[in-house]
């Protein structure tokens, strides 16, 4: 079944779509071959742009508050800049990354730094459709991403945790009108980690995994997460192709045999955790650039020898 699923795949990559209709026949063709159902509208939203009117609300209420931060211009805040890859010692998830250096970004900047309005209603999307309870966001910036997140109807509690003290009374700010659902933790995200998650045992159905671009700490912090997740919870790893390091962090997750799926989206890559212990084997692998478009990879600010 495995090596069906991915032949199929490979034969949407190698056709290249030409338009959306295109886009959406082979689409439709990798549904049929076991993509999950709940990623239908996320997707599908992906390709066509399609929405409905409580999406648009939402976007329309997110999108005012990111013009908000935009209109502060040059105005400069600290904000913590992901490390060079080996921040970490090693690879095996024992050892803290080391947070990155402080650098000066102006209001408008933050502002666009936070996912934009295609990729925030994609997130929306993904929490509406798969009903997530109970979310952890690692990596605020200025609660754009969180303010989606908390939007879709089934989300009862967010916990979004920022190490920048400046960026994390923004998002506050941002998350003022959700504030009943959200809590903005000024953190480490390994101090976060262990001062709230056990307290939620294994509630949590979503995690979005972002403000930490490099791939020790981002499997570290996968790692640090895993026990607390629910069977069949969602995790989704931010900028996958944000850096050659990071589609190395990517090409490690997506193999993992705690996932029944994982799914390449360019920018995000989603997994879901199998929904039983009892199921076995590694997980069917969606590479879904071609269709939803791909990025190059990135060569991040500051990275360069």
């Amino acid at each position: 079944m495995f090596s069906r699923v991915r032949a199929v795949v490979r034969r949407l990559i190698a056709a290249g779509p030409r338009n959306r209709a295109d886009m959406q026949f082979k689409l439709e063709k990798l549904f049929e071959s076991g993509l999950s159902e709940e990623l239908r509208q996320p997707i599908t939203y992906l390709v066509s742009g399609a929405t409905d009117s409580e999406t648009d609300s939402v976007a329309a209420k997110v999108e005012s508050r990111r013009a908000q931060i935009a209109a502060g211009g040059d105005r400069q805040v600290d904000i913590w800049y992901s490390p060079k890859p080996g921040s970490g010692s090693s690879d095996d998830g024992q050892n803290r990354p080391q947070p990155g250096k402080v650098l000066k970004f102006t209001m408008a900047k933050i502002a666009s730094t936070g996912k934009d309005k295609r990729w925030g209603t994609f997130l929306y999307l993904l929490a509406r459709s798969f009903r997530s309870v109970t979310v952890l966001e690692l990596g605020s910036c200025a609660g754009i991403s969180a303010y989606y997140l908390s939007s879709a109807p089934s989300v009862g509690a967010l916990i979004t945790v920022e190490g920048s003290e400046s960026l994390a009374r923004i998002s506050e700010e941002t998350l003022a009108e959700v504030s009943q659902k959200c809590r903005v933790v000024n953190s480490l995200f390994d101090e976060a980690i262990d001062s709230e998650l056990p307290r939620l045992r294994k509630a949590i159905d979503f995690v979005y995994i972002d403000g930490h671009h490099e791939k020790v700490a981002t499997l570290h912090y996968f790692e640090r997460v895993l026990p607390y997740l629910q069977e069949g919870a969602l995790v989704a790893f931010d900028d996958i192709s944000w850096s050659y390091d990071m589609r190395e962090a990517w090409e490690v997750l997506r193999t993992r045999r705690e996932f029944s799926h994982a799914i390449d989206l360019g920018i995000i890559g989603v997994c879901q955790l199998k929904q039983s212990r009892d199921m076995q084997g590694p997980p069917r692998i969606w590479d879904l650039r071609a269709i939803v478009g791909e990025p190059s990879i990135g060569n991040p600010q500051g990275w360069k020898d």
